[in-house]
């Protein structure tokens, strides 16, 4: 009888098989951010503010890692501009990831 953590696993590495790579384009343009202290108000927050901006196609804020990965539209966003975003509302990353480079202080692009 199989358990049900060997089933769960098979059934993850079933469905990378069929959707793809983890590193798949969209996730290789996208923007993370590691923001510290995280909460269910602080992910409303986060994603009221960024997903109304025109350049982001997706957000998705984890808890748990205290991250926010942004994925832009084909257009692309400046790191900057999220930046001054997570910024406003309080929240300035700790750490900013993306296709131009890493970041610990605000960046110039």
């Amino acid at each position: 009888m199989i358990s049900r953590r060997l089933f769960a696993s098979a059934m993850l590495a079933f469905a990378v098989c069929i959707s793809g790579s983890p590193g798949s384009a969209a996730e290789s343009t996208a923007t993370v951010m590691d923001v510290g202290e995280m909460c269910g108000g602080c992910v409303k927050k986060i994603t009221a503010r960024l997903s109304q901006m025109p350049e982001v196609a997706a957000v998705k804020c984890d808890i748990a890692r205290k991250t926010v990965t942004v994925t832009p539209k084909s257009d692309g966003i400046s790191s900057r501009v999220l930046w001054d975003a997570m910024n406003e509302i309080g929240k300035t990353p700790k750490k900013l990831v993306d296709a131009t480079g890493t970041y610990t202080a605000q960046p110039q692009n």
